[in-house]
C-alpha cells in the first residue's frame, strides 16, 4: 500500500520569501509520509511533468526518504536516511577548507589529504589498502574552499569495520617528517599540472573575484606555500578544526540508525569539542577583475565569465539554482540535427551553436556559507574565442529583462528530475551533511521542489536584476588568447545598455 499525503500550496507566503532559512514556515510543513513503495526512489528515465500551475509539484515529489538525527554528548551531529539501496555510504564531513589556512601555509589541507594515504597510527599504508580492498569498499577524500568530506561505500555487513577505518583515517593519521617531505615534492609537481582545464579556469576565478581573501587561493597551494608546510603547522590545523562541534556524520543507504548511532559513539564520541582559534571566519569582498594566461602551446581558447551570487543562506538561493538549470550545458554534436542552431530551446546553446568551432560549455552556481559565484565557463578555437564571453553576457543580461515560461518550465522540470534521480550515496550523503551545516536541518526534497514551483518569471527577474545587472565582473582566460583579450572595462560594459551585444 502507498501512503500519500497532500501538500496544501503556500503560494502567497513563499513567493517572495523564498528563503531556506529566514522562512517563518514550520518545518515540519513539509515533511510527508515516507513510501513503502521503493519505486518511487529508483532510477527512472526523465519525465517530462508539463506546465504545472505555480504551487503544485510532482506527486512523486510528495514522498521523502524517513530522517534521523541526534547529537553526540560532544557536540558532534549524527543523522541517517535510510533507503532499500544495497550498500550503505557513511559521510564525515569537517568544517576545515582552504578558507581555514593562512596565506604562509596555502594549500596545507590538500597536502594533509594526500598524506592520510600513507597510514594510520594502527595501520601501515598497505595494511590500510588491504581492509579497503577486503571489504571492497570505495573510499574518498575531497577538499574543498570550506569542507573536508571523508566518504566511504561498503556493504551492509562492513559497515562496523568501515566506521573503524573511517575514524582511523580522520583522527589517526600518521604525519611523520618522511612523509612529508615526500609529499612536498609530489605536490611541487603536481602543481605543474593544468590538464584539468575547467578546474584551473575556476581556480583562477576564485583567485581574482576573492584575491584578497584565502577562500580565492588555490587548494593545491603554491611554491612558496607548500615549502612553508610542517609537521607542527599540521598538528595546529588538526587540534583547531578536528573538534566535535565542526563534524557532521551521516549515513545513506541500507543502515539501522540505532546501530550507526551506538557505532558513531564508539568511534567518534571521544572527539573533543573545542580548539585552537579558528581563522578565515571574515566575510570575502568579491572584487571585479580580470586574470589572462596566455599558453600558445594549448588547442583551445577557455574562458570563465562570474559574478557575485547569493550565498547558501540567502533567501534568493534558489533562483540561482533554477538560473544555472536555465542556462545549462552545452555540448554540440556537428553531425546531428537536432544539435541546429535553430532547433535550440535555449537561446545561449542557440548563440554557440552559430559560432565556429565551439567546445563546450558549463553554467555554474557556487554558494559557500556568506557568499556565491554564477558564471560560465566555455572553451572555442581561438578564431572564435572573441565570441564566447560575449554569448555569456548576452544570456546573462537577458534573464535580468525577460524569462520565458517556457525557461521558467523546463528550469522546473530539470530541478524535480534532478531531484528524482538523485541515487548516488555519495551525493546525497554530501547533499545532507551540506544541509545540516548551512540550513541547520536536513531540506527535504518535497520542501525544495514546492519552493522551486512557486518562483514564478516575473520574480525571477526581479532577482536576477538585483544580482546582475549594471555588475562587477570576475573574468579568467587561458590559452592562445591573443584574439580574446578586451579591456576589462569593454565586458564590464555588457552588464548594462552602455555597450551592445
Amino acid at each position: 500500500m502507498v501512503m500519500r499525503a497532500f501538500v496544501q500550496p503556500l503560494n502567497k507566503l513563499l513567493m517572495r520569501s523564498n528563503s531556506i532559512l529566514t522562512s517563518k514556515v514550520n518545518p515540519s510543513t513539509y515533511i510527508l509520509n515516507p513510501s513503502t513503495d521503493s519505486s518511487q526512489f529508483s532510477k527512472s528515465q526523465l519525465v517530462n511533468h508539463g506546465e504545472l500551475e505555480d504551487g503544485v509539484i510532482p506527486e512523486a515529489l510528495k514522498y521523502s526518504l524517513p530522517f534521523y538525527q541526534d547529537t553526540l554528548s560532544n557536540g558532534l551531529k549524527v543523522a541517517s536516511e535510510p533507503s532499500n539501496v544495497p550498500l550503505v555510504t557513511v559521510t564525515l564531513q569537517v568544517k576545515a577548507g582552504v578558507r581555514n589556512e593562512s596565506f604562509q601555509t596555502n594549500g596545507l589541507g590538500h597536502f594533509i589529504k594526500k598524506l592520510r594515504a600513507r597510514g594510520t597510527e594502527k595501520r601501515s599504508r598497505s595494511q590500510l589498502a588491504a581492509d579497503l580492498e577486503n571489504m571492497g569498499a570505495a573510499f574518498n577524500i575531497k577538499t574543498g574552499k570550506e569542507m573536508t568530506t571523508f566518504q566511504i561505500e561498503v556493504q551492509p555487513k562492513d559497515l562496523k569495520k568501515a566506521m573503524d577505518v573511517l575514524s582511523d583515517i580522520a583522527l589517526s593519521s600518521k604525519f611523520n617528517k618522511n612523509f612529508i617531505e615526500e609529499q612536498r615534492e609530489a605536490s611541487l609537481t603536481g602543481l605543474r599540472d593544468t590538464a584539468d582545464v575547467r578546474k584551473f579556469i575556476l581556480e583562477n576565478i576564485h583567485y581574482t573575484a576573492f584575491r584578497d581573501h584565502m577562500i580565492g587561493q588555490p587548494i593545491r597551494g603554491n611554491q612558496v606555500s607548500i615549502g612553508n608546510i610542517t609537521q607542527e603547522g599540521i598538528k595546529d590545523y588538526i587540534d583547531a578544526h578536528y573538534i566535535a562541534t565542526r563534524m557532521v556524520l551521516v549515513a545513506t543507504g541500507s543502515v539501522n540508525h540505532e546501530e550507526f548511532r551506538s557505532l558513531a559513539e564508539k568511534h567518534f564520541g571521544q572527539v573533543k569539542n573545542s580548539g585552537r582559534d579558528i581563522t578565515g571566519e571574515d566575510k570575502p569582498i568579491f572584487t571585479g577583475s580580470q586574470v589572462q594566461i596566455r599558453d600558445d602551446d594549448v588547442d583551445m581558447s577557455h574562458a570563465g565569465i562570474f559574478y557575485l551570487a547569493p550565498s547558501w543562506n540567502s533567501e534568493d538561493y534558489f533562483a540561482f539554482q533554477i538560473l544555472q538549470r536555465i542556462m545549462g550545458n552545452y555540448r554540440p554534436a556537428r553531425d546531428s540535427i537536432i544539435n541546429h542552431p535553430h532547433l535550440q530551446y535555449n537561446y545561449l546553446h542557440k548563440w554557440f551553436g552559430e559560432i565556429e568551432d565551439f567546445g563546450e560549455h558549463d553554467s555554474y552556481y557556487i554558494p559557500y556559507s556568506d557568499v556565491g559565484l554564477f558564471g560560465h565557463y566555455a572553451s572555442t578555437l581561438d578564431l572564435s574565442g572573441f565570441f564566447s564571453p560575449h554569448a555569456c553576457l548576452k544570456a546573462t543580461r537577458r534573464a535580468t529583462n525577460y524569462v520565458m515560461e517556457a525557461e521558467k518550465y523546463r528550469a522546473r522540470n530539470r530541478y524535480y528530475n534532478d531531484l528524482l534521480n538523485n541515487n548516488d550515496l555519495f551525493a546525497q550523503g554530501k547533499e545532507i551533511a551540506d544541509q545540516l551545516y548551512y540550513a541547520k536541518r536536513r531540506i527535504p526534497r518535497s520542501e525544495i521542489a514546492k519552493r522551486v514551483s512557486v518562483a514564478d518569471a516575473r520574480y525571477l527577474e526581479k532577482i536576477y536584476t538585483a544580482w546582475l545587472w549594471d555588475c562587477e565582473l570576475a573574468l579568467a582566460f587561458y590559452g592562445p588568447i591573443f584574439t580574446q583579450v578586451r579591456l576589462y572595462g569593454t565586458y564590464r560594459g555588457y552588464t548594462n545598455d552602455s555597450n551592445q551585444i
